[in-house]
């Protein structure tokens, strides 16, 4: 009787100590990940990022041809899939 009140002890503080490792870790990186912020915030007010401007590029417009094929295609996988 003694032996299992023993492990169960033993299990008890491991389990403890293990939480609390757990979370001393997870208290550090949420203060390591709030200073980076700090410093990226920080950084990006004092070089901020290039904006490039581009123009978008002009829709070539299909000609009827090509649409009348990508509806055949739609038409075809549309039978195939409801099984006729």
């Amino acid at each position: 009787m003694e032996n299992i009140m023993q492990a169960i002890s033993d299990g008890v503080i491991i389990t403890i100590v293990g939480m609390l490792v757990v979370f001393a870790f997870l208290t550090i990186m949420v203060i390591a990940m709030n200073i980076t912020s700090a410093i990226v915030e920080y950084l990006n007010k004092k070089f901020p990022p290039k904006v490039v401007e581009t123009t978008p590029a002009k829709k070539k417009s299909q000609t009827n041809e090509e649409e009348m094929v990508a509806v055949a295609i739609a038409s075809i996988l549309n039978l195939q899939r409801s099984g006729r």
